[in-house]
């Protein structure tokens, strides 16, 4: 039995982060960006300058999802940071400087933990009152006009994209489909339930499906929209992706897929991947895909509920709130 949009947005309406609910970790975020700002602007020995503080990832993008156990609501705070030609050439120190900062700020309450991890060397802040974790990633102004470069993790090198237009690619694709949120949010929920983290990350599921309408067109209906997803990724041959309106060409790889930043092809959103976890994917995907299939083939409602639950976990329901 087919599952209609009004059914399946009463299940994402129960996932998502609720604008209600948005308040208290903006206040936090707010928070944490003026007293950075000032701490920053305070210290004239780094030569340091803050031009700008961006709020980027899921809860720019409209598809950041309620708290559940061991994830948390995830914001990213993009530092674009000024100064000598010495920040780029000193990976280590523009990093050092903002932990430094970040450590005299929170000394002891709301802090758990900051560290640095993934590709990008991100400053994470987890505030152990609501739960918030705020990635914090300074990136200094490159050319060509709004791309940045990033520090890479273990020094460096560069890694350079444009976050505003990543921000305004995003844009377009909830503008083409008007589903296309709903169906991301679906499939990063399914993501964490069958436990694919770190591998397959947010960013390369939004790409994913982004170039699935772009190469397809738009699929308007959320349980189409997943089962496409899920046909494509579990399929024999997984294609290299890139975007038209990104700069550079892919480059050669080692990991089993690339999927490249829609503003420069150089970059993988799909690095952290490597063969096994791109098998457990791949399994996963297709178990999914024969699941919505069955679903889809079964005469009564709790059949077909039974068999989504089975998938997205107990959290499915179709019932309006």
């Amino acid at each position: 039995m087919k599952l209609d949009n009004t059914q399946l947005s009463n299940f994402i309406n129960r996932i998502k982060l609720h604008r209600d609910d948005m308040g208290k970790y903006r206040n936090q975020i707010e928070n944490l960006r003026d007293r950075l700002k000032a701490k920053i602007k305070d210290d004239t020995s780094t030569g340091m300058r803050v031009s700008r503080f961006l709020i980027a990832g899921s809860w720019k993008k409209h598809t950041i999802l309620r708290p559940k156990g061991e994830h948390s609501v995830d914001v990213d705070l993009v530092l674009f940071v000024e100064g000598d030609d010495t920040l780029k050439s000193d990976v280590n120190k523009l990093h050092d400087y903002v932990v430094q900062y970040l450590r005299e700020i929170y000394p002891t309450k709301d802090v758990g933990d900051v560290e640095a991890e993934g590709k990008t060397k991100a400053i994470k802040i987890k505030f152990i009152g609501t739960g918030l974790e705020v990635d914090i990633v300074p990136v200094v102004p490159d050319t060509p006009s709004t791309y940045v470069w990033q520090p890479e993790r273990g020094g460096g090198g560069r890694f350079i994209t444009s976050i505003d237009k990543q921000l305004g690619a995003n844009i377009e694709w909830r503008k083409q489909n008007a589903s296309y949120t709903a169906i991301v949010r679906a499939l990063k929920w399914w993501r964490n339930r069958q436990q694919l983290k770190p591998g397959l990350t947010s960013f390369t599921i939004e790409l994913i499906a982004a170039y699935l309408d772009d190469t397809y067109g738009c699929e308007t209906s959320i349980e189409e929209g997943l089962i496409r997803f899920f046909q494509f990724v579990s399929g024999r041959s997984f294609p290299v992706i890139k975007f038209p309106l990104a700069i550079n060409e892919v480059p050669r790889f080692t990991n089993p897929v690339f999927v490249a930043d829609p503003t420069n092809n150089e970059n993988n959103a799909a690095s952290k991947m490597d063969n096994d976890a791109w098998k457990q994917v791949v399994e996963a995907a297709n178990t999914a895909f024969e699941g919505l299939c069955i679903a889809q083939s079964s005469t009564t409602l709790s059949a077909t509920t039974e068999e989504w639950t089975e998938l997205f976990g107990p959290s499915f329901s179709i019932e309006e709130n």
